[in-house]
């Protein structure tokens, strides 16, 4: 029999190895020892959807009731902004000026110091002087990232007050059976309201301000401190705080006891909801929503848990009026997707079992396979203390592991057997087949670790979201390497003394004599025919690489950054024109609600689970817009594999029984987007003017609306309402009012003044004193208004004030500090291909926007991601190469055979990308991640061929002959370790579930690439050996004869 080892027996040596191949307890201590590590690991790990990652982002906000946006830019966010763009590690500034609000979003360098970050902020900060009078105090915050595990629709009272309690009682609940955070949607804040007519004003000549002032002073709970030391100590207080409107009535404004003037004699006193406050509806019935969310080391599946025991524990309490209904679970489809892969998990390890004992003995396949669950356990292990999580990610790598688990224990334990065979002691068998194999072991491994670890480095939301790839396939590699050399021959030892040299199987006989006769009658003259016509053997090779590269040239093979898993999750929002009425809004989202319900009833099958309607806000990913010309319906959608219906499908039913009144500012349906980015194409116009930047976008949002397959189309810079300017007359000048003064009484009349704020239960209650709505919401009511002097008398608006008008902008967005207006739109990816699309923006559309209206222009969203991650992997693949490379140097000791079995590295890729064509899949980011590994793995199989082929080489074998062995004995060998993780993941390659359709990629990646190097690295290797050797013996011949001459 042909043994595929060459080299002789190997002495017992008292090392580590050593060790544990003659011990009879010690490798199976060391097994149990990352057995148990890794259930410790298991019982501890969080499960979720995505890794978790550092969120480096701080926010600054501040509020300045009753301000335009251009007033908040002016005042709060600009001068902001110029005392934080110095701030250290800042990697991104972005901010909005709102009517009322700045929001600043500080975003910091990856492995910044956050606490220092947050100290340098909030220093900035407290330098700012010139923040506006009635301005409330800065806000400073690190964001703190939470995830959604699910939520609860409460429905049926009938009144806000019984929900409110309802609702807070519920959230009491779940927070205290340990739910990390719980958030309300659909409970309006509230505020009492004290109108105060221009007539009363003119009567009791009083103004806003005062009569508010007066109000103030007597309602309040006054600590006074502690008497009566010597005589029992008291405390000293005051419990005037009114908290209802019939107790502000009685508060006394003017007069004496006889002639007394009370507030609710000159005032109309409510308590109600404020104005521009989100509420929610369902089929015209208040209802409440509790958004349900784990903290970043909190765990889903337990959080499910607990809102199942309390589903179960309050559904028999609630009044047959009161329904919970609970939606959006992300719970559910963490667990659906995670069995999704374990299932896939099972099939691969299954078909790599199967493999393994068909081409291995019973007992070599047997203990090799024990290593699975071994290096599996003892990976978990590493990814529990490096603080992982098990996710879609993490268990994908590990599906990816599978073949590659094994493929270090198939070499040692072949060659132990081998030598087993030949007559060998089982310990000298056992040991030596690991001395042996230790150095090509080492360094296919060392190669496979150096392709992955740059994958490290790439940076951004990809980049976390990712890093668990290269994490769990090192993690595994090092643990295959302890089992093998340190569990794997102490087994194989005993498993060879308790064999007694038994006879091989009927069937074991006749799969050994069916692979003798494929490699000897088959391949070996197969192989005899490529050596000799090598440059037809590598002008094939060279052919496909070519038809590869045109797939990729000629849009045959697309590209798509990241494909996101289809959502659960549908939005519809509108916004109409400013100064549309609430009646407006709520007339057309009741439209919208019937469509709905037609929509759903136009399938045959249940495509909603269930939805409501938000009044007065937006829905979807991100900051909610507020205000009375916003709405939005939400809708969950049953899970898409349950389901037949695409999410694009059911958005075209729905977008065409729809019809839009006259006043729609933007109307829009889109999916909820998973990944790094949550709009496929983000297009940022920069510039100074508002007005010029708002065209630009309109002009770009139609041209988006030309373009097949791209939807939601949207702008942040929506129009605001028209602004009224006002400025002093001459007469108001003499009359000695400033523009200070003035402007004062009109907020105070039309924004209304602030008096206090008081805790009811969980909410606060703001008190504020205006004017009545009936003169508010007149503008006749501007010209009679009662301004104040200083001498005390009372003159009329019109009489002190001029006026002028303008268009003003709802919200204003800067970028690093530059004003800026980002453009979004979703694409139907089966229509269209979001990289195309944004090439051929670039080439004309943006350009002459950016010609015509004088403004910049970039890629955001997926588009920055991309050349993030790109810039990261370019860096990355010169890193890999270079590690490739020294490994190899120091395997074969010379600087040119590396570049030799490096050339194999086109092979792979040459595949894969043939793969991805027969599949019909574009190339995603994830595609690339199975590039860097492939290059790794087919390096592997290049150094088994090349390093037999130099032993037999050495021993002084003919070059051709010597080829035609080598890769005839190490036949087994590449096709078994290749076999193995293309077996791995064969289940994952014909998945049909949605949610397995992002990761796809990558296994095409890496199952067609290995399965393609692995034929070619059989034919083109030798041929390419057989010209470098040929090479080599001419360049020394030609050396010699020169020494010669000299000589």
């Amino acid at each position: 029999m042909k043994t595929e080892s060459g080299s002789s027996s190997t002495q017992h040596k008292d090392d580590l190895l050593g060790i544990f191949a003659k011990h009879k307890v010690a490798p199976n201590l060391l097994m149990i020892i990352m057995i148990l590590a890794g259930l410790v690991a298991l019982k501890k790990l969080n499960v979720q959807f995505f890794p978790n990652f550092e969120l480096d982002i701080i926010s600054v906000s501040t509020v300045w009731s009753g301000a335009s946006a251009e007033d908040v830019e002016r005042a709060i966010t600009i001068p902001l902004e110029q005392r934080l763009r110095s701030v250290d590690n800042l990697k991104e500034m972005s901010s909005s000026s709102a009517p009322g609000v700045s929001g600043i979003t500080l975003e910091f360098d990856e492995g910044s110091d956050m606490i220092l970050a947050l100290d340098e902020v909030r220093k900035s900060v407290d330098d700012f002087s010139s923040l506006p009078q009635d301005a409330e105090q800065i806000r400073v915050s690190q964001t703190v990232r939470y995830e959604s595990v699910a939520r609860v629709l409460i429905s049926g009272p009938d009144n806000l007050d019984d929900l409110r309690k309802l609702a807070r009682q519920f959230e009491r609940q779940l927070l205290d059976r340990g739910i990390d955070k719980v958030a309300l949607e659909g409970l309006p804040k509230e505020s009492i309201l004290i109108s105060v007519p221009s007539e009363q004003m003119y009567n009791l000549g009083l103004n806003l301000s005062q009569i508010g002032s007066r109000v103030d002073q007597l309602s309040q709970d006054m600590p006074a401190g502690l008497a009566g030391e010597n005589d029992g100590t008291r405390e000293l207080r005051s419990l005037n705080q009114r908290r209802t409107p019939k107790s502000f009535n009685d508060l006394p404004i003017m007069g004496d006891a006889g002639n007394r003037i009370n507030l609710g004699d000159i005032a109309h006193i409510e308590r109600r909801i404020k104005s521009g406050s989100e509420t929610i509806t369902l089929q015209d019935k208040k209802a409440a929503v509790l958004v349900l969310s784990r903290s970043e080391n909190g765990d889903s599946l337990k959080s499910a848990e607990i809102l199942q025991k309390w589903v179960d524990d309050v559904t028999p309490t609630l009044p047959p009026t009161v329904t919970v209904k609970v939606f959006n679970e992300r719970w559910q489809l963490i667990k659906d997707r995670i069995m999704l892969l374990v299932k896939n998990g099972a099939g691969g390890l299954l078909l790599v079992l199967l493999i393994l004992y068909a081409f291995l003995s019973t007992r070599v396949a047997f203990w090799v396979a024990v290593g699975i669950p071994v290096s599996f356990m003892a990976t978990l292990a590493v990814l529990f203390m490096s603080g992982g999580s098990i996710n879609m990610i993490s268990l994908f790598a590990l599906i990816m592991a599978l073949g590659i688990i094994v493929d270090d224990a198939i070499v040692v334990g072949e060659d132990a057997q081998a030598h087993f065979d030949m007559g060998e002691d089982p310990l000298k068998a056992s040991e030596g087949g690991a001395r042996r194999m230790l150095a090509p072991v080492m360094a296919s491994s060392l190669t496979t670790i150096a392709a992955f670890l740059p994958l490290m480095l790439v940076g951004g939301r990809m980049g976390n979201i990712m890093i668990a790839i290269p994490m769990v396939i090192i993690s595994v590699i090092i643990a295959s390497l302890i089992e093998s050399f340190y569990i794997l021959p102490g087994h194989l030892r005993h498993a060879f003394v308790d064999s007694h040299r038994a006879k091989r199987s009927k069937v074991r006989v006749k799969l050994d004599n069916g692979f003798e006769y494929f490699r000897d009658s088959l391949f070996r003259p197969f192989i005899v025919r490529a050596i000799e016509f090598r440059w037809s053997t590598i002008a094939v090779g060279i052919g496909v690489f070519i038809l590869a590269v045109g797939l990729i040239a000629g849009s045959r093979v697309g590209w798509r950054f990241f494909p996101s898993p289809e959502s659960t999750t549908v939005y519809a929002n509108v916004r109409f024109v400013a100064g549309t009425g609430q009646q407006s809004v709520d007339k057309f989202l009741s439209q919208l609600e019937q469509t709905l319900h037609d929509t759903m009833d136009s399938f045959d099958e249940k495509v909603v689970d269930t939805y409501y309607v938000q009044h007065s806000s937006s829905s979807g990913q991100g900051r909610a817009i507020r205000g009375e010309r916003n709405g939005s319906i939400y809708v969950e959608l049953t899970a898409p594999d349950s389901r037949k219906t695409h999410n694009n499908q059911f958005i075209k039913q729905w977008e065409k029984r729809i019809k839009t009144p006259a006043g729609i500012d933007s109307f829009n349906i889109s999916s909820r987007r998973v990944g790094p980015s949550s709009s496929d194409l983000d297009i940022r116009l920069i510039g100074e003017d508002p007005v010029q930047m708002k065209l630009a976008a309109l002009e770009l949002a139609e041209a988006l609306k030309g373009i097949t397959g791209v939807s939601a189309i949207d702008d942040d810079l929506p129009y605001g309402f028209e602004q009224l300017i006002y400025s002093l007359t001459p007469a108001g000048e003499a009359l000695g009012l400033s523009i200070i003064d003035l402007g004062k009484q009109l907020r105070a009349a039309y924004d209304g003044v602030l008096l206090q704020r008081f805790q009811d239960g969980a909410d606060e209650v703001d008190v504020k004193i205006q004017l009545p709505d009936h003169e508010k919401r007149n503008l006749t009511s501007l010209d009679k208004l009662p301004i104040l002097l200083a001498d005390g008398r009372f003159v009329p608006l019109n009489s002190v004030a001029s006026w002028s008008s303008r268009q003003g902008f709802e919200t204003l967005r800067h970028a690093d500090g530059l004003l800026a207006v980002s453009v979004t739109a979703d694409v139907n990816d089966d229509i269209n291909n979001t990289d195309q699309i944004t090439k051929d923006l670039g080439e004309t559309t943006l350009p002459e926007l950016a010609t015509r209206y004088g403004i910049n222009y970039s890629l955001e969203g997926s588009a920055a991601s991309q050349r993030e991650a790109l810039g990261d992997m370019k860096i990355g693949v010169g890193i890999a190469f270079a590690l490739i490379y020294l490994v190899l140097a120091w395997v074969f000791s010379s600087y040119g055979w590396p570049i030799l079995v490096m050339l194999t590295i086109p092979l792979g890729l040459t595949g894969a990308v043939l793969g991805h064509w027969v599949m019909g899949m574009d190339m995603t980011m994830l595609s690339l991640f199975g590039f860097f590994g492939l290059s790794g793995i087919v390096v592997n199989d290049s150094i088994i061929l090349v390093t037999f082929y130099k032993h037999l080489r050495a021993k002084g074998m003919a070059i051709n002959e010597a080829l035609v062995e080598a890769a005839c004995q190490r036949l087994r060998a590449v096709i078994l370790t290749s076999m193995t993780t293309v077996a791995g993941l064969t289940p994952l390659l014909f998945e049909t579930s949605r949610q397995a359709q992002f990761l796809i990629p990558m296994a095409v990646s890496i199952a067609f690439g290995l399965a393609y190097a692995t034929l070619l690295i059989l034919m083109v290797i030798p041929a390419m050996l057989s010209i470098y050797e040929d090479v080599a013996e001419w360049i020394k011949k030609g050396e010699r004869n020169t020494a010669v001459e000299i000589i």
